[in-house]
Protein backbone atom coordinates (compact mmCIF):
# COMPACT_ATOMS: atom_id res chain seq x y z
CA UNK A 1 0.00 0.00 0.00
CA UNK A 2 1.38 3.61 -0.51
CA UNK A 3 1.83 6.29 2.33
CA UNK A 4 -1.13 7.65 1.73
CA UNK A 5 -3.49 4.67 1.89
CA UNK A 6 -1.39 3.54 5.15
CA UNK A 7 -1.86 6.56 6.43
CA UNK A 8 -5.95 6.89 6.18
CA UNK A 9 -5.67 2.88 7.08
CA UNK A 10 -3.85 3.95 10.53
CA UNK A 11 -6.39 6.82 11.28
CA UNK A 12 -9.49 4.37 10.90
CA UNK A 13 -8.08 1.69 13.19
CA UNK A 14 -7.42 4.59 15.58
CA UNK A 15 -11.12 5.31 15.64
CA UNK A 16 -11.89 1.80 16.16
CA UNK A 17 -9.41 1.10 19.11
CA UNK A 18 -11.20 4.14 20.63
CA UNK A 19 -14.79 3.44 20.29
CA UNK A 20 -14.64 -0.46 20.71
CA UNK A 21 -11.37 -1.19 21.85
CA UNK A 22 -11.56 1.03 24.84
CA UNK A 23 -15.09 0.80 25.80
CA UNK A 24 -16.61 -2.48 24.70
CA UNK A 25 -13.98 -4.86 24.88
CA UNK A 26 -12.20 -3.24 28.71
CA UNK A 27 -16.02 -2.86 30.05
CA UNK A 28 -15.54 -6.30 32.28
CA UNK A 29 -13.07 -4.69 34.17
CA UNK A 30 -15.00 -2.03 35.94
CA UNK A 31 -18.49 -4.20 36.45
CA UNK A 32 -17.01 -5.83 40.23
CA UNK A 33 -15.02 -2.33 41.51
CA UNK A 34 -17.91 -0.86 40.60
CA UNK A 35 -20.48 -2.81 41.80
CA UNK A 36 -18.51 -3.13 44.64
CA UNK A 37 -18.36 0.45 45.44
CA UNK A 38 -21.91 1.92 44.88
CA UNK A 39 -23.10 -1.49 46.81
CA UNK A 40 -24.82 -2.62 42.88
CA UNK A 41 -25.44 -5.99 41.55
CA UNK A 42 -23.45 -6.94 38.49
CA UNK A 43 -26.41 -7.06 36.14
CA UNK A 44 -27.01 -3.75 37.11
CA UNK A 45 -23.76 -2.33 36.28
CA UNK A 46 -23.40 -4.31 32.80
CA UNK A 47 -26.90 -2.98 31.46
CA UNK A 48 -23.81 0.18 31.05
CA UNK A 49 -22.47 -1.67 28.44
CA UNK A 50 -25.87 -3.09 26.89
CA UNK A 51 -27.22 0.95 26.55
CA UNK A 52 -24.01 1.53 25.06
CA UNK A 53 -24.10 -1.45 22.23
CA UNK A 54 -27.70 -0.68 21.47
CA UNK A 55 -26.96 2.98 21.34
CA UNK A 56 -23.57 2.03 19.12
CA UNK A 57 -25.84 -0.06 16.87
CA UNK A 58 -28.43 3.18 16.22
CA UNK A 59 -25.39 5.32 15.61
CA UNK A 60 -24.09 3.05 13.15
CA UNK A 61 -27.80 3.03 11.55
CA UNK A 62 -27.76 6.89 11.04
CA UNK A 63 -23.46 7.37 10.32
CA UNK A 64 -24.13 7.56 7.03
CA UNK A 65 -26.36 10.67 7.14
CA UNK A 66 -24.23 12.23 9.93
CA UNK A 67 -21.19 12.01 8.08
CA UNK A 68 -21.11 13.40 4.72
CA UNK A 69 -18.12 15.43 3.27
CA UNK A 70 -19.56 18.21 4.12
CA UNK A 71 -19.78 17.52 7.74
CA UNK A 72 -16.48 14.96 7.67
CA UNK A 73 -14.38 17.08 9.80
CA UNK A 74 -16.94 18.56 12.71
CA UNK A 75 -18.29 15.57 12.38
CA UNK A 76 -14.90 13.82 13.85
CA UNK A 77 -14.23 16.52 16.28
CA UNK A 78 -17.80 16.60 17.70
CA UNK A 79 -17.97 12.88 17.94
CA UNK A 80 -14.43 12.44 19.71
CA UNK A 81 -15.21 15.61 22.26
CA UNK A 82 -18.66 13.12 22.95
CA UNK A 83 -16.80 10.01 23.54
CA UNK A 84 -14.01 11.34 25.62
CA UNK A 85 -15.77 13.80 27.70
CA UNK A 86 -18.59 11.06 28.48
CA UNK A 87 -16.23 8.45 29.50
CA UNK A 88 -14.52 11.37 31.87
CA UNK A 89 -17.37 12.14 33.28
CA UNK A 90 -18.34 8.82 34.54
CA UNK A 91 -15.23 8.89 36.91
CA UNK A 92 -17.18 11.47 38.73
CA UNK A 93 -20.86 9.92 38.92
CA UNK A 94 -21.99 7.98 42.04
CA UNK A 95 -25.67 7.05 40.48
CA UNK A 96 -25.95 4.08 37.93
CA UNK A 97 -28.80 6.51 35.94
CA UNK A 98 -26.02 9.17 35.28
CA UNK A 99 -23.85 5.78 33.81
CA UNK A 100 -26.71 4.54 31.41
CA UNK A 101 -27.14 7.98 30.23
CA UNK A 102 -23.24 8.64 29.67
CA UNK A 103 -23.19 5.65 28.08
CA UNK A 104 -26.24 6.06 25.83
CA UNK A 105 -24.06 9.38 24.65
CA UNK A 106 -20.93 7.83 24.01
CA UNK A 107 -22.30 4.71 22.56
CA UNK A 108 -24.35 6.78 19.94
CA UNK A 109 -20.76 8.91 19.23
CA UNK A 110 -19.41 5.71 18.59
CA UNK A 111 -21.47 4.43 16.74
CA UNK A 112 -21.55 7.34 14.22
CA UNK A 113 -17.89 6.62 13.96
CA UNK A 114 -17.40 2.93 14.08
CA UNK A 115 -17.83 -0.17 12.09
CA UNK A 116 -20.13 1.20 9.44
CA UNK A 117 -18.26 4.51 8.67
CA UNK A 118 -15.12 3.03 8.88
CA UNK A 119 -16.17 0.31 6.01
CA UNK A 120 -17.72 3.09 4.09
CA UNK A 121 -14.26 4.89 3.98
CA UNK A 122 -12.33 1.95 3.07
CA UNK A 123 -14.97 0.77 0.24
CA UNK A 124 -14.06 4.56 -1.59
CA UNK A 125 -10.77 4.85 -1.02
CA UNK A 126 -9.27 0.52 -1.52
CA UNK A 127 -10.55 -1.06 -4.84
CA UNK A 128 -7.81 -3.38 -4.09
CA UNK A 129 -6.84 -4.95 -0.88
CA UNK A 130 -10.33 -3.87 0.67
CA UNK A 131 -10.45 -7.52 2.56
CA UNK A 132 -7.38 -7.01 4.51
CA UNK A 133 -7.64 -3.08 4.81
CA UNK A 134 -11.08 -3.99 6.49
CA UNK A 135 -9.86 -7.15 8.90
CA UNK A 136 -7.14 -4.83 10.07
CA UNK A 137 -9.07 -1.81 10.83
CA UNK A 138 -11.51 -4.09 12.30
CA UNK A 139 -8.72 -6.02 14.24
CA UNK A 140 -8.08 -2.71 16.29
CA UNK A 141 -10.81 -3.35 18.42
CA UNK A 142 -9.51 -5.97 19.16
CA UNK A 143 -5.32 -4.77 19.44
CA UNK A 144 -6.94 -2.39 22.02
CA UNK A 145 -8.55 -4.63 24.12
CA UNK A 146 -5.36 -7.12 24.39
CA UNK A 147 -3.10 -3.98 24.69
CA UNK A 148 -5.07 -1.93 27.42
CA UNK A 149 -6.82 -4.83 29.20
CA UNK A 150 -3.71 -5.19 31.71
CA UNK A 151 -2.43 -1.57 31.99
CA UNK A 152 -6.65 -0.92 33.02
CA UNK A 153 -7.12 -3.64 35.33
CA UNK A 154 -3.92 -2.73 36.88
CA UNK A 155 -4.77 1.46 37.20
CA UNK A 156 -8.26 0.07 38.72
CA UNK A 157 -6.43 -1.92 41.49
CA UNK A 158 -3.94 0.80 42.05
CA UNK A 159 -5.68 3.71 41.72
CA UNK A 160 -9.54 2.92 40.99
CA UNK A 161 -12.09 2.72 38.17
CA UNK A 162 -12.61 6.71 38.71
CA UNK A 163 -8.57 6.71 38.15
CA UNK A 164 -8.77 4.08 35.08
CA UNK A 165 -12.03 5.73 33.36
CA UNK A 166 -9.90 9.27 33.51
CA UNK A 167 -7.08 7.40 31.38
CA UNK A 168 -9.12 5.71 29.14
CA UNK A 169 -10.76 9.30 27.85
CA UNK A 170 -7.31 11.17 27.58
CA UNK A 171 -6.52 7.43 25.46
CA UNK A 172 -9.73 8.32 22.91
CA UNK A 173 -8.39 11.45 22.22
CA UNK A 174 -5.10 10.78 21.20
CA UNK A 175 -6.42 7.64 19.66
CA UNK A 176 -9.06 10.07 17.41
CA UNK A 177 -6.93 12.37 16.55
CA UNK A 178 -5.02 11.12 13.37
CA UNK A 179 -8.73 10.68 11.94
CA UNK A 180 -9.74 14.50 12.40
CA UNK A 181 -6.60 15.86 10.93
CA UNK A 182 -5.38 13.03 8.24
CA UNK A 183 -8.32 11.82 6.68
CA UNK A 184 -9.13 14.08 3.57
CA UNK A 185 -12.30 13.02 2.60
CA UNK A 186 -14.57 10.13 2.73
CA UNK A 187 -14.62 9.42 -1.24
CA UNK A 188 -11.35 10.15 -2.77
CA UNK A 189 -12.45 11.82 -5.93
CA UNK A 190 -13.75 15.03 -4.16
CA UNK A 191 -10.11 15.38 -3.70
CA UNK A 192 -9.40 14.20 -6.91
CA UNK A 193 -7.60 11.09 -6.02
CA UNK A 194 -8.05 7.49 -6.64
CA UNK A 195 -8.82 4.66 -4.77
CA UNK A 196 -6.00 2.41 -4.15
CA UNK A 197 -5.66 0.07 -7.34
CA UNK A 198 -8.12 2.14 -9.25
CA UNK A 199 -6.44 2.18 -12.84
CA UNK A 200 -9.34 4.27 -15.00
CA UNK A 201 -9.82 7.65 -15.33
CA UNK A 202 -13.32 7.14 -14.35
CA UNK A 203 -14.12 5.73 -11.05
CA UNK A 204 -16.12 3.07 -12.21
CA UNK A 205 -16.37 0.91 -8.75
CA UNK A 206 -17.87 -2.96 -8.52
CA UNK A 207 -20.14 -1.57 -6.73
CA UNK A 208 -21.22 0.70 -9.25
CA UNK A 209 -20.94 -1.40 -12.41
CA UNK A 210 -22.27 -4.54 -10.88
CA UNK A 211 -25.57 -5.61 -11.23
CA UNK A 212 -27.86 -5.30 -8.12
CA UNK A 213 -29.49 -8.78 -7.06
CA UNK A 214 -33.06 -8.76 -5.67
CA UNK A 215 -32.90 -8.17 -1.99
CA UNK A 216 -34.51 -11.79 -0.91
CA UNK A 217 -36.36 -11.07 2.79
CA UNK A 218 -36.19 -14.36 4.16
CA UNK A 219 -32.15 -14.50 3.87
CA UNK A 220 -32.09 -11.01 5.29
CA UNK A 221 -33.34 -11.95 8.42
CA UNK A 222 -31.61 -15.41 8.20
CA UNK A 223 -28.43 -12.84 7.97
CA UNK A 224 -29.44 -11.07 11.20
CA UNK A 225 -30.10 -14.06 13.38
CA UNK A 226 -26.07 -15.02 12.03
CA UNK A 227 -25.25 -11.71 13.17
CA UNK A 228 -27.11 -11.69 16.37
CA UNK A 229 -25.64 -14.75 17.48
CA UNK A 230 -22.00 -14.24 16.15
CA UNK A 231 -21.76 -10.59 18.03
CA UNK A 232 -24.20 -11.78 21.18
CA UNK A 233 -21.54 -14.66 22.25
CA UNK A 234 -18.80 -11.64 22.03
CA UNK A 235 -20.56 -10.09 25.31
CA UNK A 236 -19.11 -13.40 27.44
CA UNK A 237 -15.69 -11.57 27.01
CA UNK A 238 -17.12 -8.73 29.42
CA UNK A 239 -17.73 -11.68 32.34
CA UNK A 240 -14.19 -13.47 31.98
CA UNK A 241 -12.89 -11.94 35.42
CA UNK A 242 -15.93 -13.73 36.77
CA UNK A 243 -15.73 -16.79 35.20
CA UNK A 244 -12.07 -16.77 36.43
CA UNK A 245 -13.10 -16.20 40.08
CA UNK A 246 -16.41 -18.55 39.84
CA UNK A 247 -13.49 -21.12 38.60
CA UNK A 248 -11.69 -20.28 41.94
CA UNK A 249 -9.24 -18.75 40.04
CA UNK A 250 -7.35 -14.97 40.81
CA UNK A 251 -8.78 -12.10 39.11
CA UNK A 252 -6.08 -11.50 36.82
CA UNK A 253 -6.64 -14.71 35.58
CA UNK A 254 -9.64 -13.13 34.12
CA UNK A 255 -8.00 -10.33 33.07
CA UNK A 256 -5.12 -12.28 31.21
CA UNK A 257 -7.92 -14.66 29.27
CA UNK A 258 -8.86 -11.14 28.43
CA UNK A 259 -6.23 -9.92 26.94
CA UNK A 260 -5.93 -13.56 25.08
CA UNK A 261 -9.71 -13.04 23.76
CA UNK A 262 -8.60 -9.60 22.42
CA UNK A 263 -5.55 -11.40 20.91
CA UNK A 264 -7.23 -13.34 18.88
CA UNK A 265 -9.63 -10.92 18.19
CA UNK A 266 -7.16 -8.72 15.98
CA UNK A 267 -5.10 -11.65 14.57
CA UNK A 268 -8.02 -13.97 13.40
CA UNK A 269 -9.55 -10.98 11.79
CA UNK A 270 -6.14 -10.34 9.91
CA UNK A 271 -6.08 -14.40 9.29
CA UNK A 272 -9.95 -14.75 8.50
CA UNK A 273 -8.98 -11.98 5.80
CA UNK A 274 -6.29 -14.27 4.22
CA UNK A 275 -8.13 -17.51 4.67
CA UNK A 276 -10.87 -15.83 2.76
CA UNK A 277 -8.39 -15.10 -0.28
CA UNK A 278 -7.14 -18.38 -0.06
CA UNK A 279 -9.92 -21.10 0.77
CA UNK A 280 -13.42 -19.17 0.79
CA UNK A 281 -15.20 -17.65 2.72
CA UNK A 282 -17.45 -20.80 4.00
CA UNK A 283 -14.59 -23.08 5.09
CA UNK A 284 -12.87 -20.18 6.77
CA UNK A 285 -16.14 -19.66 8.71
CA UNK A 286 -16.78 -23.09 9.33
CA UNK A 287 -13.76 -23.79 11.06
CA UNK A 288 -14.00 -20.76 13.16
CA UNK A 289 -17.17 -22.14 14.57
CA UNK A 290 -16.05 -25.57 15.44
CA UNK A 291 -12.63 -23.91 17.24
CA UNK A 292 -15.56 -21.10 19.20
CA UNK A 293 -17.52 -24.28 20.18
CA UNK A 294 -14.18 -26.00 21.35
CA UNK A 295 -13.45 -23.73 23.01
CA UNK A 296 -16.61 -22.42 25.29
CA UNK A 297 -16.86 -26.78 26.03
CA UNK A 298 -13.08 -26.06 27.56
CA UNK A 299 -14.00 -23.35 29.68
CA UNK A 300 -17.01 -25.51 30.51
CA UNK A 301 -15.07 -28.76 31.87
CA UNK A 302 -11.25 -27.73 31.95
CA UNK A 303 -11.02 -24.80 34.01
CA UNK A 304 -7.34 -24.90 34.67
CA UNK A 305 -5.58 -21.58 34.33
CA UNK A 306 -3.44 -22.29 31.13
CA UNK A 307 -6.38 -24.04 29.81
CA UNK A 308 -8.70 -21.26 30.32
CA UNK A 309 -6.10 -19.10 28.84
CA UNK A 310 -6.36 -21.31 25.41
CA UNK A 311 -9.65 -21.48 25.30
CA UNK A 312 -9.96 -17.48 25.99
CA UNK A 313 -7.47 -17.30 23.26
CA UNK A 314 -9.44 -19.34 20.54
CA UNK A 315 -13.10 -17.73 21.85
CA UNK A 316 -11.74 -14.54 20.61
CA UNK A 317 -12.53 -15.85 17.03
CA UNK A 318 -16.04 -14.58 17.52
CA UNK A 319 -15.35 -11.22 16.68
CA UNK A 320 -14.17 -12.06 13.55
CA UNK A 321 -17.19 -14.15 12.89
CA UNK A 322 -19.36 -11.14 14.04
CA UNK A 323 -17.01 -8.07 11.96
CA UNK A 324 -15.22 -9.99 8.73
CA UNK A 325 -17.87 -12.62 9.03
CA UNK A 326 -20.40 -10.74 8.45
CA UNK A 327 -19.10 -8.22 5.66
CA UNK A 328 -17.54 -11.32 3.57
CA UNK A 329 -21.35 -13.15 4.00
CA UNK A 330 -23.46 -10.13 3.35
CA UNK A 331 -21.26 -9.22 0.05
CA UNK A 332 -21.28 -13.51 -1.06
CA UNK A 333 -24.84 -13.53 -0.47
CA UNK A 334 -26.55 -9.79 -1.75
CA UNK A 335 -23.57 -8.41 -3.45
CA UNK A 336 -21.79 -5.08 -3.52
CA UNK A 337 -24.79 -3.20 -5.08
CA UNK A 338 -27.05 -3.91 -1.94
CA UNK A 339 -23.93 -3.91 0.11
CA UNK A 340 -24.80 -0.38 1.60
CA UNK A 341 -28.70 -1.14 1.93
CA UNK A 342 -28.18 -4.48 3.99
CA UNK A 343 -24.77 -4.31 6.25
CA UNK A 344 -25.82 -1.73 8.29
CA UNK A 345 -29.34 -3.35 9.01
CA UNK A 346 -27.80 -6.49 10.10
CA UNK A 347 -24.54 -4.76 12.12
CA UNK A 348 -27.67 -3.13 13.65
CA UNK A 349 -29.14 -6.21 15.01
CA UNK A 350 -25.73 -8.05 15.80
CA UNK A 351 -24.79 -5.32 17.84
CA UNK A 352 -28.28 -4.95 19.37
CA UNK A 353 -28.17 -8.23 20.80
CA UNK A 354 -25.04 -8.17 21.88
CA UNK A 355 -25.91 -5.15 23.85
CA UNK A 356 -28.59 -7.30 25.45
CA UNK A 357 -27.21 -10.67 26.06
CA UNK A 358 -24.32 -8.72 28.01
CA UNK A 359 -27.04 -7.34 30.16
CA UNK A 360 -29.05 -10.80 30.37
CA UNK A 361 -25.60 -12.67 31.22
CA UNK A 362 -25.34 -10.65 34.15
CA UNK A 363 -28.69 -11.26 35.08
CA UNK A 364 -28.84 -14.95 34.60
CA UNK A 365 -25.68 -15.04 36.95
CA UNK A 366 -27.69 -12.85 39.70
CA UNK A 367 -30.30 -15.18 39.62
CA UNK A 368 -28.34 -18.59 38.89
CA UNK A 369 -25.07 -17.57 40.67
CA UNK A 370 -23.46 -19.55 38.18
CA UNK A 371 -22.06 -18.82 34.55
CA UNK A 372 -22.85 -22.38 33.38
CA UNK A 373 -26.20 -21.32 31.91
CA UNK A 374 -25.24 -19.09 29.77
CA UNK A 375 -22.14 -20.15 28.45
CA UNK A 376 -24.28 -23.02 27.10
CA UNK A 377 -26.33 -20.66 25.39
CA UNK A 378 -23.03 -19.48 23.89
CA UNK A 379 -22.04 -22.62 23.06
CA UNK A 380 -26.03 -23.18 21.33
CA UNK A 381 -25.52 -19.89 19.18
CA UNK A 382 -22.29 -20.78 17.82
CA UNK A 383 -23.99 -24.08 16.69
CA UNK A 384 -26.56 -22.22 14.58
CA UNK A 385 -24.26 -20.05 13.37
CA UNK A 386 -22.34 -22.91 11.92
CA UNK A 387 -25.75 -24.08 10.43
CA UNK A 388 -26.11 -21.17 8.87
CA UNK A 389 -22.90 -21.15 7.23
CA UNK A 390 -23.88 -24.09 5.63
CA UNK A 391 -27.38 -23.08 4.37
CA UNK A 392 -26.28 -19.73 2.84
CA UNK A 393 -23.56 -20.86 0.96
CA UNK A 394 -26.03 -23.66 -0.47
CA UNK A 395 -28.00 -20.74 -1.06
CA UNK A 396 -25.16 -18.58 -3.25
CA UNK A 397 -24.28 -21.68 -4.93
CA UNK A 398 -27.81 -21.62 -6.03
CA UNK A 399 -27.63 -18.06 -7.15
CA UNK A 400 -24.72 -18.52 -8.69
CA UNK A 401 -25.98 -21.43 -10.91
CA UNK A 402 -29.26 -19.51 -11.70
CA UNK A 403 -27.46 -16.21 -12.60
Amino acid sequence: MKGRYLIILASLCGLIASGVGLITNVAGLFFNPIAAELGLLRGAVSMTVTINNLLFAVGGLMSPKFMSEKTLKPGLIIGTAVIAGSTALLAVTNSIMVMYILNALRGFASGILGFVFVTMVINNWFHSNVGLATSIAMGFSGLAGAVFSPIVSSVIQSSGWRTAYLMNAALMVIMNLPAIFLIPSIDPSVKGLKPLGEKASVNTSAAKTEKARPIIMSLLVIMCIYAACAAGSTALTQHFTGIAEERGLAASVGATMLSACMLANTGGKVVLGALVDRIGAKKSLLTYAVLIMCAVLTMLFIPSGTTMYVAAFFFGLTYSMATVGVVSITKDLFGLANYSKTYPKINLCGTMFSAAFSSIIGFMYDAFESYTVPMFIILTMAAIDFVIILFVYKKIDAIKQNA
